[in-house]
């Protein structure tokens, strides 16, 4: 018996000296690896290129990174309910606006990527008390129209297409040649806005005292003929039969699958798409490019659309992992993570002098040789006007009005919800006017 216990006791001893010598040997194995959970959108740039990326960065702080890939439509109003009810994660990944969500939410930044930041970018990442809240990620958009170059081609359309009633001769073409002219995915709330953000911009800028009305409420947009035609343009689209007959079924995916698969001429899109298409349809991307969206009826108003950085890091502010938030931003800033985000989502990044270079899209160049004969200008309520970003607040659910515009509403209607919106969120902020 004596005997028995002394080798249980050699043993117990022998399993306790390799148990420790195990943890010292491999104390980062048995240590519980710290977790950030992170909020995003499933769409944009697409969740999956994204997390390559956050993935990288996680890899070099020995983090490990739980994903929450909240439906695109869904997103801003989750984000702002996890927000208020304390449950939003660590993390957001995102291309709301300061007016989208409290800032109060969203913890301040810092970091050599601060002053970085360029000029086109910085005015959107700041509260009113000059905090950063939102460290840019993805590149200064382009948007505009993605075409298939082969179906212009075989439909006998030649660029540049100067003006909307170019614009609709070449559709027409188009359709005559058996192919859908214009694509429109409306099942999903982001994507037909991006015809009229990238066409409406030149209507404030080159007429100042529209801003002023707007902001002051003297002036609503459908006492604006200019703004009212160009709703009218886009409809037209639809009521000429010039877009696909599922749209209201569509989705963004459809339309890169028809794009690349030659079925159709035309979709409105953000240039990240580059990174989608590259991944999905390497054999197409090449006979995909993009141009600017020819709404105008005189080109005297037309642009090039250079927008400002396409999402953006936050980190909550009452997250119990705060610090280590803020951190991984930080890490996610330096040159290994970028350039795994811009190999697989090229673009023109939103920093100055950052020591490397990162990959701009074919669509980049290709938008870039486009401002060579037209004024370039960001979205209408992004861009500056004389300095200030002063639509920057009356956004005003633009992208449901428009989704709602190809859903049946009239142009007349769609314009009354954008202001009723814009105006109601005006009124809650104690704008003067409203």
């Amino acid at each position: 018996m004596k005997r028995l216990l002394s080798v249980l006791l050699v043993l117990l001893m022998l399993t306790s000296f390799l148990s420790a010598a195990g943890t010292s040997e491999t104390g980062a194995k048995q240590e519980k690896q710290q977790v950030l959970h992170v909020m995003m959108s499933s769409g944009d740039a697409g969740p999956g290129n994204i997390r390559k990326a956050l993935d990288s960065a996680a890899e070099i702080m020995g983090i490990t990174l739980q994903y929450d890939v909240i439906p695109d439509d869904q997103m801003l109003n989750v984000t702002n309910t996890r927000l208020v009810t304390g449950n939003a994660g660590d993390i957001i990944v995102h291309n709301f606006g300061l007016t989208d969500v409290s800032a109060k939410d969203l913890a301040p930044l810092s970091g050599p990527w601060v002053e970085k930041i360029t000029s086109t970018t910085k005015p959107l990442t700041k509260d009113g008390q000059g905090n950063v809240l939102k460290a840019p990620l993805g590149g200064e958009s382009n948007m505009g129209l993605l075409y298939n170059k082969e179906v212009l081609e075989a439909s006998g359309v030649s660029l540049p297409i100067m003006d909307y009633g170019q614009f609709v001769t070449a559709l027409k073409q188009v359709k005559d040649a058996g192919y859908t002219p214009v694509y429109i995915s409306n099942k999903e709330v982001w994507t037909a806005q991006i015809l009229l953000l990238t066409s409406m911009t030149s209507v404030f800028a080159n007429n100042p005292d529209v801003v002023e009305g707007i902001v002051t409420n003297t002036l609503m947009p459908s006492d604006v003929p200019e703004l009212v035609a160009l709703w009218e343009n886009a409809l037209s689209l639809k009521t000429m039969g010039l877009i696909n007959k599922d749209y209201m079924s569509a989705t963004n995916d459809m339309a890169l699958e028809a794009l690349a698969n030659g079925e159709v001429a035309f979709y409105a899109m953000l240039d990240n798409a580059y990174g989608t298409l590259k991944e999905f349809y390497p054999e197409s991307v090449d006979a995909i490019g993009m141009m600017y969206t020819p709404l105008w009826d005189d080109v005297e108003d037309g642009y090039v659309l250079f927008g400002t950085a396409t999402n953006y890091l936050s980190a909550v502010a009452d997250s119990s992992n705060l610090d280590l938030a803020k951190e991984f931003i930080n890490t996610m800033l330096t040159e290994k993570p970028l350039k795994t985000y811009y190999e697989l989502v090229p673009g023109a990044v939103p920093y100055t002098d950052l020591g490397f270079s990162l990959n701009m899209s074919p669509f980049n160049q290709e938008m870039k040789e486009y401002a060579k004969m037209l004024p370039s200008l960001g979205d209408f309520n992004n861009s500056t006007y004389n300095g200030e970003t002063p639509l920057e607040p009356f956004y005003g659910k633009f992208n449901e009005q428009i989704q709602g515009l190809f859903a049946g509403l009239s142009v007349e209607e769609a314009l009354e919800r954008w202001y009723e919106a814009y105006a109601a969120d005006a009124q809650a902020r104690r704008v003067p006017g409203f």
